[in-house]
């Protein structure tokens, strides 16, 4: 094992679900806000720290062929030191700062054992 192995610090899997705000306006901000938010997210990609994540619908949008797809918020699974570590992170995205997108308060982040292959 590398020194450079050694130092580094292991990385937990992280669910995180990140509630839409409530009200009829939030959908159109969160599209007015997505060149930020993607700006923000794709390096994270790139780093490894978002595994997977998009966007979660509601019901109806999967409810027959062709449904308009409505999205009340966002999930992730991400990889970091500790639960406060991925905090930090999601607070620089627009979508949890600007007050406009997510609803802060009912921010779910809980440690995750994450199947990678079911093979």
């Amino acid at each position: 094992m590398s020194s450079e192995t050694a130092n580094k610090p292991a990385l937990h899997k992280f669910f995180v679900y990140a509630p839409d705000l409530p009200g009829p306006e939030t959908p159109k901000r969160r599209v007015a806000h997505l060149p930020e938010h993607f700006k923000t997210a794709l390096p994270l990609i790139k780093s490894g720290f978002i595994v997977y994540g998009g966007g979660v619908l509601t019901p109806e949008s999967v409810s027959m062929p062709g449904a308009e797809e409505i999205m009340i918020g966002s999930f992730l699974i991400c990889a970091g030191e500790s639960l406060e570590a991925v905090l930090e992170t999601l607070k620089k995205d627009v979508f949890y700062h600007s007050g406009e997108v997510w609803d802060v308060e009912k921010l779910v982040i809980l440690p995750a054992k994450v199947a990678d292959s079911f093979n």
